[in-house]
């Protein structure tokens, strides 16, 4: 058996930072959007179904969708931080070894 040394960190880019904040911003529209709904008469009004709506129900609306927007955008970049760390985990570690790593020789039967 094959002794491993310390668990190897990942090294994540000023991406962290944007997704941190992409989200706190989601929870943010998503509560004042919460409190308006509830509040300001936003719910009542849809409920009863009159046409056109009033900023009562626009404007949470838009802000619930604004935040989905900036939630899938954190989700894509916390992906990539994730991807990207990965790979250079492996590079610096060095878990390839030998030809494949270097990339001369040739495999064993090609």
């Amino acid at each position: 058996m094959r002794r491993q040394g310390p668990a190897a960190t990942y090294r994540f880019g000023s991406g962290m930072k944007w997704v941190t904040w992409l989200f706190i911003a989601t929870g943010f529209l998503w509560a004042v959007a919460i409190v308006l709904w509830l509040v300001a008469g936003g719910r009542v009004e849809f409920t009863t179904g009159e046409a056109p709506w009033s900023w009562q129900v626009l404007v949470p609306a838009w802000m619930t969708l604004t935040g989905i927007v900036l939630a899938l955008g954190g989700c894509v970049v916390f992906a990539q931080q994730i991807f990207v760390a990965i790979l250079g985990r492996f590079e610096h570690d060095g878990l390839l070894d030998g030809p494949a790593r270097t990339g001369k020789g040739r495999r064993p039967g090609a």
